[in-house]
């Protein structure tokens, strides 16, 4: 298999997976074993952020010993959501305000030091969800592993609130403390 067949089969599988889910998608072509960051990839990134004004920031961990891109795409992420920030980074777009940052929960949660802060009740949404992990044709053997992750973060769920209709939940870490003017 070489780079551009992995490449082009990886990108066809987001790109169903983004149809399922109704999401709007966007290449950077940054490489993949080992993604190495560049002035130019941060340049994009840091004018994709101004551009789209996100809300949340989802990626992933920032320890991955199985996978070193993970957490390079996770600085990266962070690195570029920050100059966003900075009112005196050169763009034309708006700065960015400060969208809190989650991390996504890795497969072999222990290994990456992954520590659920936030439980999502995603049950109303769950099939949608597996049919996007089942466009994801050369990870098939994650369907399972992540359907039964969110079980078991369903029910945690359920512990945490009471709310005995969880059935599936998925967990996020903070990266940055949650600022509210109320506790709940």
């Amino acid at each position: 298999m070489t780079l551009d067949q992995v490449k082009k089969a990886r990108r066809g599988e987001a790109e169903r997976a983004a149809d399922v889910l109704g999401a709007e998608i966007r290449f950077f072509d940054a490489g993949d074993y080992p993604l190495r960051p560049t002035p130019e990839l941060i340049e994009e990134l840091v004018q994709e952020f101004r551009r789209v004004q996100p809300t949340i920031v989802l990626t992933h961990s920032l320890i991955d010993p199985y996978n070193g891109d993970h957490a390079e795409a996770t600085r990266l992420a962070m690195n570029a959501r920050v100059y966003a920030q900075a009112a005196g980074y050169p763009s034309d777009e708006k700065k960015l305000g400060a969208p809190p940052v989650l991390l996504f929960e890795p497969h072999q949660t222990e290994m990456c030091q992954f520590k659920p802060q936030v439980l999502l009740d995603i049950t109303s949404v769950f099939a949608i969800k597996r049919k996007a992990m089942e466009c994801m044709e050369a990870q098939e053997h994650l369907w399972e592993y992540y359907t039964d992750v969110a079980r078991r973060r369903g029910t945690q769920a359920v512990r945490n609130s009471g709310k005995k209709e969880i059935k599936y939940a998925e967990a996020y870490q903070r990266v940055y403390p949650q600022v509210t003017d109320e506790l709940s």
